[in-house]
């Protein structure tokens, strides 16, 4: 579970979609937020221009019917509710002189002293039962019995109403902008999709140059990944040469040394035919030991970069039948019975010539050893072969050396240095995998290499354009 939620949190994807998401949320809490302050704003100016008309017609009351005849001419029925919502109060010196029955016992607070264009506007006051009014106030003079009289008229509304509608208003715009936010993170994935897109086909044709299914990538990428795709490909080039000089130089230092130990050999059968028997023993030692190295650095060198080798396969089947033909050619493969047991579809993800010299070691072994048969079995085992060569001669035998030696004790074949298996080792070792001897009273020696999941038709590998073929 850990390495899953790290494998996550090292996605581009995730966090590219993971910062979108949060911008998204941000812009649409934002906008939301914007549009209730800004709805609040309107509700409010319309509140005061309602406030307004209200105000004018207590003026107009109290200037035509005086003070006995305003509750009669407002015709508002929140005024004549109990904490209504809607207030109006008339005040002569700070005093209120008459008022709306819906403020029952209470004054409205006066608006003290407010200048200029202050006056003009609405204010806010508590009201009734905790609750905030929103107030108009102005002063107007009329006509009384004893002379001019400057009289305080407020009206006020109950703020609750524009909380309501503020509220109302916010769970609309919410309804309205989660389906927004939705879809723009529908098409902000849909977006990281088709942009990463590109890194996806790099890592598909990578992974089908690998398998061998292509040579280079040579699909048209983006400009902005074209130069890395380049890149790759350059690298490709190189290691492939490289792979190749190292096999060149190996072959070619196998051949320089070939006419030079030849000529030590025939020495040390001089040395032997004049009697010098003791000096020749040393020397033929100490020649199979050259020999012995240099075949084995020569292998290590051809099979050196081997396994990164690029669009590297080899049909099981096929190569195994190739070396059966040529062993039935060398001494005791005639009077062996040669079986198999393969499917005709297998194919492992590893170079022809890596393949061929391990199994060609192996049967090498089995055919100097065997008593009367050879086996060889592949098949499939999960994402890899197991191959496995078995024939009924002797086992290994301990020995304080880094290997046992097959056979019995003094019984060695004098023709075997034991090279052969110490190369397959090598090369297996360079693809990741090992040999498992089972050498109690017979030999089987297997090994699992990682099967070739696609392979193209033979045009493919010589660089024309061929389908593709899954095998069963």
């Amino acid at each position: 579970m850990k390495r899953i939620e790290r494998k996550a949190c090292n996605s581009i994807r995730v966090r590219l979609l993971t910062v979108a998401v949060m911008s998204i949320i941000a812009t649409i809490a934002v906008a939301g937020t914007s549009l209730v302050v800004f709805f609040e704003r309107q509700v409010l100016r319309y509140v005061e221009q309602d406030l307004n008309i209200h105000w004018t017609e207590l003026a107009t009351a109290f200037g035509t019917e005086g003070e006995a005849g305003i509750s009669q001419k407002l015709t508002d029925p929140r005024y004549h509710q109990p904490y209504g919502g809607a207030y109006w109060q008339v005040s002569e010196n700070g005093r209120p002189i008459v008022r709306s029955r819906s403020l029952w016992d209470l004054d409205l607070p006066s608006g003290g002293t407010r200048q200029g264009a202050e006056r003009e506007k609405a204010f806010e006051v508590e009201g009734p039962d905790g609750s905030e009014l929103y107030v108009i106030e102005r002063e107007v003079t009329v006509d009384g019995a004893q002379g001019p009289r400057t009289v305080s008229l407020a009206v006020a509304l109950d703020h609750a109403q524009v909380v309501e509608l503020r509220e109302a208003f916010g769970w609309d715009v919410t309804r309205v902008l989660i389906p927004i936010a939705a879809v723009l993170v529908l098409f902000a994935w849909i977006q990281l999709s088709l942009g990463l897109r590109p890194l996806q086909d790099v890592g598909r044709d990578l992974n089908a140059v690998q398998t061998g299914q292509i040579r280079r990538m040579t699909r048209r990428f983006p400009n902005e990944v074209a130069p890395l795709v380049e890149s790759i490909n350059k690298l490709l080039d190189r290691q492939e040469n490289l792979v190749r000089k190292a096999r060149d130089r190996a072959g070619a230092l196998a051949h320089g040394l070939k006419t030079p130990l030849t000529i030590l050999g025939a020495e040390v059968r001089h040395l032997e035919q004049s009697g010098r028997h003791e000096e020749a023993a040393r020397m033929q030692e100490q020649l199979g030991l050259i020999r012995t190295h240099v075949e084995r650095e020569v292998a290590r060198a051809r099979t050196s970069g081997a396994s990164v080798a690029c669009g590297a396969y080899t049909q099981v089947e096929e190569t195994v039948a190739r070396l059966l033909r040529l062993m039935q050619h060398m001494p005791r493969g005639e009077q062996l019975v040669w079986e198999t047991e393969i499917p005709a579809d297998l194919a492992v993800d590893m170079d022809p010539h890596d393949f061929g010299e391990v199994m060609g070691n192996l049967l090498d072994n089995a055919r100097k050893w065997a008593g009367a048969q050879v086996t060889v079995r592949a098949g499939r085992a999960g994402e890899k072969a197991r191959i496995v060569v078995e024939d009924d001669g002797p086992g290994f035998s301990k020995t304080g050396g880094v290997r046992p030696e097959r056979g019995v004790q003094g019984q060695a074949d004098p023709t075997s240095s034991g090279l052969g298996l110490g190369i397959v080792e090598d090369i297996l070792a360079e693809y990741g995998t090992s040999a498992e001897i089972d050498g109690n009273g017979h030999c089987r020696i297997a090994f699992e290499i990682p099967l070739c999941r696609e392979l193209p038709l033979p045009a493919d590998r010589h660089g024309r354009k061929g389908e593709r073929r899954t095998p069963a």
